[in-house]
């Protein structure tokens, strides 16, 4: 009677669909030629009311951005990550070739002589008037093509983050004065000192530096 038990409990130690003989690491099987393997598919506002949803299930979402995602979290709070292979990978390099990359967190490399990022430029914004300062111009370069004086305005102390910076190119014989906040530079200058006079704007340690070709 052990005996029976024993040959029965083994002969279904794993489960096969399409197969007599399972293979012995898997719990289910699934053999076919023909067919696939099809998972749920709901939309992203079905799959977040998933009611306790547990570690590792998987769906397939209906809606944008379409793919596989498994819950990588607990059944109390959710992480859903998406299974995707938008990116491309070669031996030690990956690439991805459409859309955006973005990072919560910091980004870092070498710090040695051949460390470098190719292929970025900075973007360049015509402007042919006065403008306040914006946190969308961190990194940019502010070309002011107008003939006549401007005002760059920098907005309150905290408003933009700490690190910004930019660069104002005086592209025409417009002078450009900074106003607004209180500005910082060694000769206490204001003003851009003539066409292609070229202007950097820093929001650092609380205080705006604006230091380049000035004059008064």
């Amino acid at each position: 009677m052990l005996v029976g038990m024993l040959s029965f409990w083994q002969s279904f130690a794993q489960t096969g669909i399409g197969t007599t003989t399972p293979d012995a690491s898997a719990k289910l099987d699934i053999s076919s030629t023909s067919k696939g393997f099809l998972v749920p598919r709901m939309s992203s506002t079905q799959k977040t009311s998933v009611t306790s949803p547990a570690n590792g299930l998987l769906i397939y979402q209906t809606d944008a951005p379409t793919g596989f995602y498994v819950n990588t979290g607990t059944s109390s709070s959710a992480v859903w990550l998406r299974l995707n292979s938008d990116w491309t990978k070669s031996g030690n390099d990956i690439s991805f070739s459409t859309g955006n990359v973005s990072l919560t967190g910091n980004l870092t490399g070498g710090n040695i002589v051949t460390s470098k990022l190719s292929g970025f430029v900075s973007n360049v914004s015509t402007e042919t008037g006065g403008r306040t300062i914006a946190t969308a111009d961190n990194g940019m370069i502010l070309r002011y093509t107008g003939t006549t004086a401007a005002t760059f305005t920098l907005p309150s102390a905290g408003t933009l983050p700490e690190g910004f910076n930019c660069m104002v190119l005086q592209a025409s014989t417009g002078q450009i004065t900074f106003g607004g906040a209180i500005i910082n530079n060694r000769n206490s200058f204001t003003k851009t000192a003539g066409q292609f006079a070229i202007t950097t704007v820093m929001y650092v340690g609380g205080i705006y530096i604006v230091s380049g070709e000035m004059s008064n």
